[in-house]
C-alpha cells in the first residue's frame, strides 16, 4: 500500500508524478482529482471507498468507476471520504498495471 500525495498545479506548470495501479488498496488524499488511463485491452474499474463515519455510521458506499479499454477519466475524491489522516482507499481490479493515474491537488 502507497499513499500518494496530490501534486497540485500552477501557473508555471507542474510536473506529475505517472503512479501505476495496483490491486492492493493504495491511498489518495480527499478533496484530489484522479486522472485515470486504462492502457489495457479489456475494462477496469477504479475503486475509491470512503473510511470516514458520521456518528458511527459510513459515510458512503463508495464510488466505482469503469474505465473502458483505452480510455481515461477524471474521478472527483470528496475531501469527507477521507479517515482520520486524510487519505482515501483505492483500488483498481484486474491487471491493475493497466491502469495508470495522476493524482492532482486543487
Amino acid at each position: 500500500m502507497a499513499d500518494f500525495p496530490a501534486e497540485t498545479p500552477t501557473t508555471l506548470g507542474t510536473p506529475l508524478t505517472l503512479r501505476t495501479g495496483t490491486s492492493s488498496s493504495d491511498t489518495v488524499p480527499g478533496g484530489c482529482t484522479i486522472v485515470a488511463r486504462n492502457t489495457g485491452a479489456g475494462s477496469h474499474t477504479v475503486t475509491l471507498t470512503p473510511s470516514a463515519t458520521v456518528d458511527g455510521l459510513p459515510l458512503s458506499a463508495g464510488r466505482v468507476v469503469a474505465v473502458a479499454a483505452g480510455a481515461a477519466a477524471a474521478i472527483r475524491v470528496p475531501a469527507r471520504w477521507a479517515d482520520a489522516n486524510g487519505r482515501v482507499p483505492l483500488a483498481i481490479d484486474g491487471t491493475a498495471s493497466e491502469v495508470l493515474y495522476w493524482v492532482i491537488g486543487a
